[in-house]
């Protein structure tokens, strides 16, 4: 299993410098945007891809996703160093965008990444809770797992995440920090001993057998295009660090340079899960079936007593990212309803100031993952449509940041804001490199893992997707058009634009 998505805003806790300087930019930074600081600066689906491709599909989907967004993290990084704000992408859209279309596009881009967010943070919870599941039925194998034991499992390990953003705020980025050495040190634990242990596929089955284990289309190439989308998942959420980036001192310098380590890094990392996963799969028709392939795997290595060590260890790490996550997800939108792009903004962007957090959008974070979790119960479906939506939305903001930050360099390079950490010459070929990454990502998305699905096998994502933007769509009208105003008519010299 790939390092989660999530796992690159832990490293948010290395984002630290305590020069003057670095404080002094920082003031330049959110004077230039028009924004108040109000924080202080602390901060220094497995399956679908063995059913649509088998191991070899597998691999190699990882390596050109892996490729493909890294051209996103550069771009995205390099814009963090224009604008180190919170917002992030629709901050960057309104910022990049042409006077005529910036208010529009950056609205649409703000509610996309609210709701990839939330997804992110609903679904770390569920995952997490059905680990837990999975640690008791290791232990007794005739367990019958209900929705509803998955589902408020989710809502208490949302309820402890919320608990810790918000009352633990002041000391996040600390405990950032000792996330990043459990997680070091897990991952090593985890890798170590099912590299050991397991039982080994040859080269061959891994790197060239290419496989349609039930997905049922009627091409293998069709195949291996759909079952990538899972890969896509382990890599998202690269813009985490640059909605912290308000708590981040010296942040147009640390945090594109975050960002940009942090995937560099983690590649390793998830290759050599990746490898040892694959290696270790020798039985992918019985492992599809599995609800976890990879603790199959544990049970197929280990003990009983070491399949669940392994499990809890993997819970651990992942309530580690979920508490990462949550605090990505409540700062975007802390800063969308700061510039009034939610409904009831005044409420959701208030700032505890003994607690030095937007609690309100904590509330709301929280509810959301409530919800999500609820909606479990009734369908395991409905909600694996979310993850899908998550993907969606947020393949859509970085098409939309991207292809407007190109639009202005290749246009009116001369307005482009000073940049700490620069793409350079290279900056035109780069956008359009991750543009067209993050269309050929954002269309693949919404495909079903099965061939002429069924109502249960059929993936709803297009149908949620297009539901939160009639919902958005209804809020402009109602209110946001006259109050929504777009980021960019905060900053200086926008008039000139």
């Amino acid at each position: 299993m790939a390092t989660p998505p999530e796992k690159q805003t832990e490293v948010a806790a290395l984002a630290t410098d305590t020069s003057n300087d670095g404080h002094d930019q920082d003031d330049k930074d959110m004077a230039r945007m028009g924004k108040k600081q109000e924080f202080k600066r602390n901060f220094n689906w497995i399956s679908s891809m063995l059913v649509d491709g088998g191991t070899a599909g597998m691999f190699w989907s990882y390596t050109w996703i892996i490729i493909g967004q890294f051209f996103i993290v550069i771009s995205l990084a390099e814009m963090a160093s224009m604008a180190p704000t919170a917002g992030g992408q629709y901050h960057w859209v309104s910022e990049f965008a042409s006077r005529r279309y910036q208010k529009t596009f950056s609205y649409m881009s703000g509610w996309l990444s609210s709701i990839c967010w939330q997804s992110f943070v609903a679904s770390d919870c569920m995952f997490g809770a059905q680990l837990i599941m999975a640690l008791v039925q290791l232990q007794n194998p005739d367990f019958d797992i209900k929705n509803y034991y998955t589902a408020l499992t989710s809502v208490l390990i949302g309820t402890i995440v919320t608990a810790i953003n918000v009352y633990g705020a002041k000391k996040l980025a600390l405990l950032e920090n000792v996330f990043v050495a459990l997680h070091v040190a897990g991952f090593f634990v985890v890798l170590i001993t099912v590299a050991v242990a397991s039982p080994k596929n040859d080269a061959k089955q891994v790197f060239t057998t290419f496989a349609d284990s039930g997905g049922n289309y009627p091409l293998i190439g069709l195949a291996i295009m759909v079952g990538q989308v899972p890969a896509m998942w382990n890599v998202l959420a690269s813009d985490a660090v640059a909605h912290l980036s308000e708590e981040v001192k010296n942040a147009s310098v640390v945090t594109p340079k975050t960002m940009f380590w942090a995937y560099m890094l983690n590649i390793p990392l998830a290759f050599a899960m990746l490898l040892v996963f694959l290696f270790a799969m020798t039985d992918v028709e019985t492992a599809v079936d599995q609800a976890f392939p990879f603790v199959w795997i544990l049970s197929n290595s280990l003990s009983t007593a070491g399949a669940q060590a392994i499990t809890a260890i993997m819970f651990i790490l992942v309530f580690m990212i979920a508490t990462s996550c949550f605090a990505s997800t409540s700062r975007q939108l802390f800063a969308f309803a700061r510039d009034d792009g939610m409904p009831f903004p005044t409420w959701m962007k208030k700032v505890n100031p003994q607690l030095n957090v937007a609690a309100n959008s904590c509330l709301v974070t929280w509810g959301y993952t409530v919800v999500m979790s609820l909606i479990y119960i009734g369908s395991p479906i409905a909600f694996n449509a979310i993850i899908s939506l998550a993907i969606v939305a947020l393949m859509a903001t970085y098409a939309i940041s991207i292809a407007c930050v190109l639009w202005r360099r290749i246009t009116h390079p001369e307005t482009l804001p000073p940049v700490f950490w620069s793409l350079g010459k290279w900056g035109v070929v780069v956008n359009v490199l991750g543009l067209v990454y993050a269309i050929y990502a954002f269309f693949w998305a919404f495909w079903p893992i099965y061939w002429k699905p069924t109502a249960d096998e059929m993936n709803w994502a297009i149908v949620i997707f297009a539901g939160v933007m009639f919902i958005s769509a209804v809020n402009y009208v109602l209110s946001a058009h006259r109050m929504y105003k777009g980021p960019v008519a905060t900053c200086e010299g926008w008039q000139d634009r």
